[in-house]
């Protein structure tokens, strides 16, 4: 697998990965999403034991209100799709997530977002 580098995103470049692959993905710490469960085991499908620092999540659509972005996660039964990773397994999180939304692999062009210092919430 090839060695993935998390970009900071700007909004310009999340829109540009949705027109371009569907999705835009973006990956951040479990503990600026409150809503998320903490001390959540690695889902890497190999079975990993370690507890789970990333979340990584899938964008649709994004907005601008007031100049403040806003995402459209893909959710499903109401609930954004999510998966929760060690940090050494975020890398195939994000692969593993598109091919799941897609049923293919995750072309080279798409990056990882992150989402620095910013707190995630949704309804």
């Amino acid at each position: 697998m090839t060695e993935r580098t998390l970009t900071p995103g700007v909004p310009t470049a999340i829109t540009d990965d949705i027109r371009d692959h569907g999705y835009a993905i973006l990956q951040t710490r479990v503990e600026r999403i409150p809503k998320l469960i903490k001390g959540l085991p690695c889902q890497e499908p190999d079975g990993c034991t370690k507890t789970a620092t990333l979340a990584t999540l899938a964008i649709e659509e994004t907005t601008t209100e007031d100049d403040n972005l806003g995402l459209y996660l893909v959710k499903e039964n109401g609930l954004p799709l999510c998966i929760v990773t060690c940090d050494e397994h975020r890398c195939e999180a994000s692969h593993d997530l598109y091919r799941d939304l897609t049923g293919r692999m995750r072309p080279d062009g798409i990056r990882a977002f992150d989402a620095p210092g910013q707190y995630l919430s949704w309804a």
